[in-house]
């Protein structure tokens, strides 16, 4: 999968910009706030619809302009696409080809993209939801249908919680509520589960190459609702997707008059969490930030190879300033990695110097908006 030119109008400080891509490295440097970040934050709108770093439409839109226009041509083996977007004040439209779709669900996976920004490396330390929607955003680029059922548990969830806050809670509304959630919460559940087993492999793999081969790192799951946690690098003690799916059922069934007590809904996979174990030890206690760092970095790079193995996709990297998060020896840990990777990469960086690849296929300067090509 490959962007091969990407076109902006007036996004965020950019008045308008054309760039024609490599693919493989393409490097674009300069200053703090020049917009850097902002051409990294379009490729992942084509590819989500939406911005990492601002839930507002509106914050998108060059300051006094009305909408922001963002098009792409995207090449995957022998199939070449023209993905658009145009952003307004509150509402958003998507293109494929030049016709308009009329649901976001025919656009989302067209194209795959896998984000690291400095932000990301706090992800041990963060609350269990920035974790859970990390998870989601990988299954759902591995598994594009994954959304539908997503987002229809998240819509009965908000309309059971609005249910429960009532003075007296309409119980025949919280049944069919209920109905709903035990098919919508296995099935999000089990592809979660199955998710992470298979990138399993990939992120020990990934962490031993930046950590040094003596050292493992293992996935942990742990359920709301089922009794122990899930180490998913110890086979003889994995349970059942379905016995854990059983588990979160039986809750479902018994919780009742916790959750009219509670005024909120008790338990389900919008409260599970995910971590991450060095050597047997949880990351989160045990590793320095440094490694917790590194360990961010070995995910994504997980994830990329997890999604060529089972989809026989590559999708393109986005690296917004990592060499501002590493020290020196997994600074050049990472990069021999890089240099392996045979897909597309956009990284971001103050200064070129920073950058150790093998081969730039593109080097870009940006100052105030404006994009200008070295190679």
């Amino acid at each position: 999968m490959i962007v091969q030119s990407i076109d902006l109008l007036n996004y965020r400080n950019i008045d308008e910009l054309h760039a024609e891509f490599s693919s493989g490295f393409n490097v674009i440097y300069g200053e703090n706030a020049q917009g850097k970040s902002n051409l990294l934050e379009a490729i992942y709108a084509l590819a989500f619809l939406k911005s990492f770093r601002d839930e507002k439409i509106a914050n998108l839109i060059k300051f006094g302009g009305q909408r922001a226009v963002l098009s792409a041509s995207v090449v995957e083996g022998n199939r070449q696409l023209r993905l658009g977007l145009e952003f307004f004040q509150k509402t958003r439209k998507a293109y494929v080809n030049g016709a308009l779709v009329s649901k976001f669900n025919d656009y989302l996976g067209l194209l795959r993209a896998i984000l690291f920004v400095p932000s990301d490396v706090a992800m041990l330390q963060n609350p269990p939801l920035v974790r859970r929607t990390m998870l989601d955003r990988m299954v759902f680029t591995l598994r594009p249908s994954y959304l539908i059922p997503m987002m229809q548990y998240q819509k009965v969830i908000k309309q059971k919680s609005a249910v429960l806050r009532l003075e007296v809670p309409d119980t025949t509304l919280l049944d069919a509520y209920d109905d709903q959630l035990r098919g919508l919460g296995t099935e999000l559940i089990a592809a979660r589960l199955d998710y992470l087993r298979r990138l399993q492999p990939f992120i020990a793999q990934a962490f031993s190459h930046i950590f040094g081969e003596n050292r493992h790192c293992a996935i942990g799951y742990k359920s709301a609702t089922y009794r122990d946690e899930i180490r998913f690098d110890e086979a003889a003690q994995m349970p059942r997707d379905e016995d854990v799916c059983a588990a979160y059922i039986a809750n479902l069934a018994t919780s009742r008059d916790k959750e009219i007590d509670r005024r909120q809904v008790a338990s389900g996979p919008h409260r599970d969490d995910w971590t991450l174990y060095i050597d047997g030890n949880a990351a989160r206690y045990f590793a320095s930030q440094g490694q917790q760092r590194a360990l961010c970095i070995a995910l994504k790079i997980a994830e990329i190879l997890c999604l060529k193995n089972e989809a026989q996709i590559e999708p393109i990297l986005l690296l917004d300033d990592i060499s501002s998060e590493l020290d020196p020896i997994r600074h050049q840990n990472l990069f021999q990695f890089l240099n392996q990777l045979t897909g597309q990469i956009f990284l971001t960086t103050t200064s070129k110097s920073h950058v150790h690849i093998d081969s730039i296929g593109r080097l870009f300067h940006i100052q105030n908006g404006i994009l200008f090509g070295e190679s």
